[in-house]
């Protein structure tokens, strides 16, 4: 039968054309896909060695519990080893605050993983067939997706390989009646309320009426976007090489040089994608990169890009609460992500306060104890060091060292006990804490890391 030289082909392929000394483990479900490729294992005259291993997630009462049963004596009458795991799901979704799905998903691989690593296989082998890549594709197509997501499940990914991708669900049921493989049904697979079901009992069969064969038509498709996606890959490493560069956990965007590259909407959706940015986000940032609108400020779950017609600078999104430290002893302090340390020495008899530009020193003989570190007010004023007389706002003064708002926002102030300004870390000391002749007993701020 073609499914049998299907399975063969694909096994030795991606075995990288050596089954003979692999251990394969199959996801079986006891369903009627994952039941068919462990009898096509079973059956290859490849004679691959392998187990079966079966995840039991407790959400269907006595017929998860039957599933589980008949896996195990599948593999009693055919020597097959069986590893089985049973999981409360609906806990653990609970626990971690994810949907059933997901918990299913995280704890199925979770123990896969965990029997490779300790049992010593090679590869892991999921039933997904030709069905489930489509089905994979339209789903993506009414979600949103980019090349990637027409390209459909991969035939491999990493140990994770799937010989069924190339078989359509209909070749699957005409082997498994024709070889009486037996199998159970899950009853929640023939209804429709999973977005998945939807496609696949609602939509695929108007697609069939339209073109018989489609299924092979979109798995050509699929594999022409595949190579498609891997030639922009390509493209885009050169395009984002040229255009962004990283400052500690800050991404910076070249606007000018990404605007000469062309096409910046997909581009932009490349680069901010990772960082949780949406598509509609990108299309307000190419309208500023279009008007040359300045400074305005965009915000993922998780990061906040600062627009600028030079340069865009993607930031970790900050903590709202502003947080205060209280410095008593020397030791190692963080600050909304930046980590400094604080010592106080006697002064040396020859000392000479040279910094590198990481370690600001001043004198500690006259500090009221303890120091007070937290975020700039826009009352805040110091006198920088060098300037002799009168005061400067601090406002004033990150505006002179052309910070954004988010340096800003993210640079520490450090005050004594009575209040005032003794220095901004990484930046500036007052100059009324300068080191001076009588100076005793010197303090040395040292940034570690940003």
């Amino acid at each position: 039968m073609d499914i049998i030289r299907e399975f063969n082909s694909a096994l030795a392929g991606l075995s990288d054309g050596r089954v003979e000394g692999r251990r394969y483990l199959l996801g079986v479900s006891g369903g009627i896909d994952s039941m068919c490729m462990a009898a096509l294992f079973l059956r290859s005259e490849l004679h691959p060695q392998f187990a079966v291993a079966h995840v039991n997630f407790s959400l269907r009462g006595e017929e998860s519990d039957g599933d589980m049963t008949s896996v195990e004596e599948w593999g009693h009458i055919h020597g097959v080893r069986v590893f089985t795991r049973t999981f409360d799901t609906k806990a653990y979704a609970s626990e971690n605050s994810v949907s059933t799905q997901m918990a299913a998903r995280e704890l199925r691989y979770g123990f896969f993983k965990e029997l490779m690593d300790s049992e010593g296989f090679d590869f892991l082998s999921i039933a997904h067939n030709l069905d489930d890549s489509i089905e994979t594709i339209f789903l993506n197509i009414a979600r949103g997706t980019g090349l990637r997501g027409l390209a459909g499940i991969p035939v491999r990914n990493g140990r994770i390989i799937r010989p069924l991708l190339g078989v359509s669900r209909a070749q699957i049921r005409a082997y498994v009646a024709e070889e009486g493989v037996s199998y159970r049904d899950d009853h929640t697979n023939f209804e429709s309320h999973y977005a998945r079901n939807r496609v696949r009992n609602i939509i695929f069969p108007e697609f069939r009426k339209i073109n018989p064969s489609f299924l092979n038509t979109v798995r050509r498709d699929s594999e022409y976007f595949r190579e498609a996606s891997q030639i922009i890959d390509g493209v885009y490493e050169g395009v984002r090489s040229r255009t962004c560069t990283q400052d500690g956990g800050v991404l910076l965007i070249d606007t000018r040089a990404l605007l000469t590259e062309g096409h910046c909407g997909y581009w932009l959706n490349r680069m901010l994608r990772e960082y949780g940015f949406n598509s509609g986000q990108v299309a307000d940032i190419v309208r500023c990169m279009d008007s040359g609108q300045n400074g305005r400020v965009f915000r993922s779950g998780s990061h906040e890009l600062l627009y600028g017609t030079e340069k865009m600078k993607v930031y970790p999104l900050m903590r709202e609460e502003e947080g205060e430290l209280c410095i008593d002893r020397p030791g190692v302090y963080d600050f909304k992500g930046l980590r400094f340390r604080i010592d106080f020495f006697p002064k040396p008899a020859a000392f000479s306060p040279v910094s590198d530009g990481s370690v600001l020193y001043f004198a500690a003989d006259g500090l009221n104890m303890p120091l007070l570190c937290r975020g700039w007010r826009p009352a805040d004023r110091f006198r920088p060091f060098g300037m002799r007389r009168g005061s400067k706002k601090l406002s004033d003064f990150f505006t002179d060292l052309k910070l954004d708002r988010i340096q800003k926002q993210a640079q520490p102030v450090l005050l004594d006990a009575d209040g005032s300004i003794v220095c901004l870390p990484g930046l500036r000391i007052d100059d009324r804490f300068k080191i001076k002749t009588p100076t005793t007993v010197v303090a040395g701020v040292s940034i570690l890391s940003r």
